[in-house]
């Protein structure tokens, strides 16, 4: 899932051999939105409004300049609407490690892991439908899929993929960061990545992050609907709430 306009940022190759943790540029809006949170004081007096403004603008910056200097981002992009309606878009660092072009700042943001929230919507709202069950085993849907070390689909819930509490280990931990930018993976390609590896838990014992969960979780609406999961992601969700920048960059067949 990405939202997109018109521009991206250029990230760079990984450096050597070792695996560097990837950051994406949705990070840098996220960062950027929580601060204006946590600084925003109650409704300020006229007088004390401006200076208020002021301080919030400068700590957003320098939350982004942050990212670049201290955790290697090559660019970070926020923008921050006040409770006025007015907006303002904050940058650092570079759009293109090559040029040294700047930021766009209009540029593509790809949401990362907040696609997870997308793929929960949909999933509740086949439960809702009674199409799909919380407490259904994987294997309702997805029969002998689901198999493993210590792993079986038969005795991991619906609920536990979407709490991160199933013990499936998380295929990302077995992926090169330029591998994970640079190309697309079918589902079952990252699936059986990560069922070559033990179970992290039993089944309800012990949260644990895992990506696994919402591969499995995408898997079951595709299941259940007959349709790919990006036709349901846009149907069920960013078409009706009108997100006309966002859309699933993977294939749809």
């Amino acid at each position: 899932m990405s939202a997109r306009t018109r521009q991206s940022l250029r990230f760079p190759a990984r450096q050597g051999g070792r695996r560097r943790r990837a950051w994406p540029a949705a990070a840098a809006v996220a960062i950027g939105v929580m601060t204006l949170g946590v600084l925003a004081p109650p409704a300020a007096s006229d007088s004390a409004a401006p200076a208020a403004a002021a301080a919030r603008q400068d700590a957003v910056q320098r939350a982004l300049n942050t990212l670049v200097r201290d955790d290697g981002m090559p660019a970070a992009l926020a923008s921050v609407q006040d409770r006025n309606g007015r907006a303002r878009t904050y940058t650092a660092g570079v759009g293109d490690l090559t040029t040294g072009a700047k930021v766009p700042r209009d540029g593509q943001v790809r949401i990362g892991s907040n696609t997870k929230t997308f793929t929960a919507v949909v999933v509740l709202q086949l439960v809702a439908e009674r199409r799909v069950s919380l407490d259904a085993f994987v294997d309702t849907y997805l029969p002998g899929l689901v198999r493993g070390k210590g792993i079986d689909g038969g005795r991991i819930t619906v609920r536990q993929l979407l709490q991160h509490t199933s013990g499936l280990p998380d295929y990302g931990m077995h992926l090169d960061d330029d591998e994970i930018r640079n190309r697309y993976f079918e589902p079952r390609e990252l699936l059986d990545l990560a069922l070559e590896h033990p179970a992290t838990a039993a089944p309800g014992k012990k949260w644990g992050y895992s990506n696994t969960n919402y591969v499995l979780a995408g898997l079951i609406v595709q299941k259940v609907t007959g349709r790919p999961l990006a036709e349901e992601m846009d149907r069920r969700i960013i078409k009706r709430i009108g997100l006309r920048h966002t859309y699933f960059p993977a294939p749809v067949r």
